[in-house]
């Protein structure tokens, strides 16, 4: 088994009641108030979440990245309490990140977002959103992103063309007990998850050729069978909903995998 993540494999560490989570989730916000900026962001927050942890883990690993937004969330220490983490996520909810009832946020959203919080803290780097890659460029475009320390925001769209169709992917967990260098020996999560925003931290190598992505979700550390996202996305979904963010450093030349 052959593992390729990024640089701070712990991702986005916060924790919870005692618990260290893998990333932050939308769920942790209150659903007490109908229609509240709280209850907006557990319903449809995803990509939210997902652009707050990609910020937060760009300012943890590089300190050109880093901002007074970012210290709200004290990435200094180790782990971070949720509270702090509520604290930046609510300044980011509030001046940043714009979520849509009902339907979230684009992937054009999502890459606004980013860029808009690049050009106010003058954070060097650029996001744009890639629609309708093919299998090997959306990996090759994955691995490469990884390899330059950038975690990797992914799109699991709707059903196409019966957006409120129930067929999805499915995240599995690692096993305790088990050897993890088979699929068969992974626990499912969840299943039939689509409409849904995923970080990518890792590819994982199994021995029988497979090819896993090590994502965040819902604060959790999940594992996605990639040639079973490809075959959602080919025959289920669709290229157009189910895209990625590509982050550049402004700093560096441009990518030839663009």
């Amino acid at each position: 088994m052959k593992i390729f993540e990024l640089k701070h494999p712990e991702y986005v560490p916060v924790r919870k009641k005692g618990v260290t989570f893998f990333g932050g989730s939308q769920t942790w916000m209150s659903l007490d108030h109908r229609f509240s900026k709280d209850y907006v962001f557990h319903k449809w927050g995803c990509g939210g979440i997902a652009v707050a942890d990609l910020i937060l883990y760009l300012a943890r690993s590089e300190r050109e990245c880093e901002t007074p937004v970012t210290s709200l969330a004290r990435t200094v220490r180790p782990v971070m309490d949720i509270e702090d983490y509520t604290t930046y996520l609510n300044f980011l909810r509030d001046h940043v990140i714009q979520i849509v009832p009902w339907s979230g946020m684009t992937g054009f959203a999502v890459a606004k977002a980013v860029n808009y919080y690049a050009a106010r803290y003058a954070v060097p780097i650029k996001a744009s959103w890639k629609l309708f890659y093919d299998d090997d460029k959306m990996l090759q475009t994955i691995h490469h992103m990884i390899n330059k320390n950038i975690p990797v925001i992914l799109a699991i769209g709707p059903n196409t063309p019966i957006i409120f169709g129930k067929k999805g992917v499915t995240f599995y967990l690692k096993s305790k007990k088990e050897d993890n260098s088979k699929l068969e020996h992974y626990q499912i999560g969840a299943k039939n998850v689509n409409r849904h925003y995923v970080t990518v931290t890792g590819i994982v190598g199994l021995k029988n050729k497979q090819t896993l992505l090590k994502i965040s979700s819902w604060g959790t550390e999940y594992y996605i069978d990639y040639g079973e996202l490809r075959n959602y996305i080919n025959h289920t979904g669709d290229r157009l909903t189910s895209g990625m963010l590509y982050v550049e450093r402004k700093d560096k030349q441009k990518d030839k995998t663009k």
